[in-house]
């Protein structure tokens, strides 16, 4: 890793990401652009949860031509994300009152030209794990944020990570979800590679 902070990048990707509503954060926009140029020589970068494309921009544009960011989720967010929730955006509500980002993220990657790097699975992350064919070379996490959801997730994409894979779980130290399941990838043997403000990067054990 660069060690480099968002302040210090020239790229227009960063600016088109500030436009787009999320929570990714610049330093951890940073470290998954850094990972993910230099992850996808060995597989595919896939992210589990999407919401407008915040952390779909930061990925696909360090990808070159001819490789795609693999981008899951149901587009329906979480409890949260509900009218009456803590995270709800109106933007979000479609005509007939239900929630959907589908088109936001899509009309994002359009904006800021990444059709051509980026593929949409609007599904679930589990039905999506086993639909997978290919290796995994990066897995952000970023989907449910309740334990049991995200061990789910891992435990159904654990099998396409290949050798030299690295996880990223986003929101450690802010909820229990991914606070727990770091705990428990380090405790299985996978290694503390970078962290971006609560994005924390997991290498896969050698081997594994």
């Amino acid at each position: 890793m660069t060690g480099r902070n968002a302040t210090e990048i020239a790229a227009p990707w960063l600016d088109r990401l500030r436009r787009v509503p999320g929570w990714l954060e610049p330093a951890e926009a940073l470290l998954l652009h850094e990972l993910a140029g230099r992850q996808h020589r060995a597989g595919r970068c896939v992210e589990l949860g999407s919401y407008q494309g915040r952390s779909a921009l930061a990925l696909a544009s360090a990808l070159p031509a001819g490789q795609r960011l693999l981008c899951v989720d149901t587009f329906a967010g979480s409890a949260e994300h509900q009218p009456g929730g803590a995270f709800f955006e109106p933007s979000t509500l479609a005509p007939d009152g239900t929630v959907s980002t589908l088109g936001l993220f899509r009309r994002h990657v359009a904006a800021a030209g990444l059709d051509d790097r980026v593929e949409t699975w609007a599904m679930p992350s589990l039905a999506a794990a086993a639909r997978f064919e290919g290796r995994v070379s990066l897995l952000f996490v970023d989907a449910d944020h309740a334990y049991a959801g995200v061990s789910a997730d891992l435990a159904a994409w654990r099998p396409h990570l290949g050798p030299g894979a690295v996880v990223v779980l986003h929101d450690v130290g802010d909820w229990e979800g991914p606070t727990r399941c770091a705990a428990d990838l380090l405790a299985a043997g996978f290694s503390r590679l970078a962290q971006g403000g609560t994005a924390l990067a997991l290498a896969v054990p050698a081997g594994a």
